[in-house]
């Protein structure tokens, strides 16, 4: 078998800033090491890491779209508009479309939610999703960790005479919506100064922009998806989690402590970790095996006895999620193992496969990313009509959006952000859209330095 060599370095940091940081912030050597690391250099910077307060958040007017938006949604409000949540089906996207429905029930909204079935439906805004908004009279739609691409379904929507007001954090296509409101920090134009938001971390500014100070229980949901889509730890996101694992430690949300409960974890002692490693893999696989709209429930329910069903079904459909992201994992492998055994491997790594389940192969692609350390993109192959969906996961140095971009002419679809992606082809372009990933990473001379030249 075949394993890449590659191990951490941690550039040594000046002894004089370890030792400030040490005696002046009382840290443990290491820990002040590790920090200096980081960047950080002083007690001040290290103060404001660890011990992070709500004034190193930003306003939320500051981003572009908000100004627009908060009046429309203030409009629907008065006058009794019915409103649709346009939501996606991983973790950050029923975290977000969880968040808005709480922000709903807050304002006393007329409102209903939406988030496409993965397999059946596919990521995005989709225009038969429309004409169902449509019929329910819906005159205003809020996208949630979704829409930034959905250039066509947007003109649909305002031919329908919907407004839609897009929230999202992916990165921006060099074509935009002609939405009532785009809000995104990645936008270029976007003067807001933290850019990692997760997708319910920009919902969350919209909730802010429209109550002023949310409940501060509302940042346990914000946590759950800003931690399950790898946003960085960092500026505001740090603050956000911190409290929001605070508050969870007390939580009064019935899904949360059981879904806590049946992963194993004590509420009182609840840490990222544990949403990282127990809850997301679970509210996760809702929408890999089954539909996301389970865990939104879940995530939203007041009775506790529907809570503690849901978070059983999740983890039994966790469990099953494992079973089979391991069988694809052993063909991934041995498809490498066939194509480059005894040869050095490409740059980027693309395998597809018949019947290979599209709600795992992100999973898949992260796995096999961490066996040989190159970008990987798992796609599964449908046998009747040939459409391929995937997903792609990316290193440090690497931007993945940038390399799928450079292929847009051979996708039907694609989106994303630097580290992870999702695309959908024909079955017949695979090999040109593997041969313009690895003409693209040859080009950008980023690889060179986080890539081992022989396996």
């Amino acid at each position: 078998m075949l394993y890449s060599k590659y191990e951490w370095r941690i550039h040594p940091a000046e002894s004089s800033i370890t030792d400030r940081l040490v005696q002046d912030l009382s840290l443990s050597p290491i820990v002040a090491s590790l920090m200096a690391s980081r960047g950080i250099q002083s007690a001040e910077d290290g103060h404001r890491f660890l011990h992070g307060t709500f004034e190193l958040t930003h306003d939320p007017y500051l981003m572009q779209g908000m100004q627009e938006a908060v009046p429309r949604i203030r409009k629907a409000l008065e006058d009794r508009e019915h409103i649709l949540i346009y939501g996606d089906y991983d973790a950050d996207g029923v975290s977000s479309t969880s968040l808005m429905i709480h922000l709903m029930r807050h304002l006393g909204a007329s409102y209903d939610i939406y988030i496409p079935h993965r397999s059946n439906e596919g990521y995005g805004l989709h225009n038969h999703a429309l004409d169902w908004a449509h019929q329910q009279g819906v005159s205003l739609v809020i996208t949630v960790d979704t829409g930034i691409s959905a250039v066509e379904q947007i003109a649909y929507a305002n031919s329908l005479g919907i407004d839609v007001i897009v929230t999202d954090h992916h990165e921006p296509p060099e074509t935009l919506p002609e939405a009532y409101a785009l809000i995104n920090p990645k936008l270029p134009t976007c003067p807001y100064p933290f850019k990692g938001l997760a997708g319910v971390g920009v919902a969350y500014k919209l909730a802010q922009a429209l109550v002023g100070e949310p409940p501060e229980e509302w940042l346990q949901i914000v946590s759950i998806g800003t931690i399950a889509d790898l946003m960085p730890l960092t500026g505001e996101n740090r603050v956000l989690v911190k409290h929001g694992i605070e508050s969870m430690r007390n939580t009064r949300y019935e899904g949360i402590r059981c879904l806590l409960e049946v992963s194993g974890v004590h509420v009182e002692q609840v840490t990222a970790v544990n949403v990282a490693f127990s809850m997301a893999p679970r509210i996760n696989a809702s929408g890999r095996l089954d539909h996301a709209g389970r865990a939104v429930t879940l995530l939203t329910t007041e009775h506790r006895e529907e809570a503690e069903r849901l978070a059983w079904e999740l983890d039994g459909l966790n469990k099953e999620r494992q079973q089979v992201v391991e069988t694809i994992v052993e063909e991934a492998l041995g498809m490498v193992q066939t194509r480059w055994g005894g040869r050095e491997i490409p740059p980027v790594i693309v395998l597809a496969g018949e019947g290979w389940n599209v709600g795992v192969v992100g999973i898949v692609a992260s796995k096999i990313l961490e066996r040989f350390y190159r970008p990987v993109v798992i796609l599964g192959i449908d046998p009747d009509t040939g459409n391929c969906k995937g997903s792609a996961r990316s290193i440090p140095g690497f931007d993945i959006y940038a390399a799928l971009h450079s292929c847009r002419d051979v996708m039907d679809h694609f989106g994303g952000h630097h580290s992870a992606a999702g695309m959908s082809l024909q079955r017949d372009r695979l090999e040109e859209f593997e041969r313009g990933l690895h003409v693209y990473a040859v080009r950008s001379h980023l690889m060179q330095s986080y890539l081992i030249s022989r396996m």
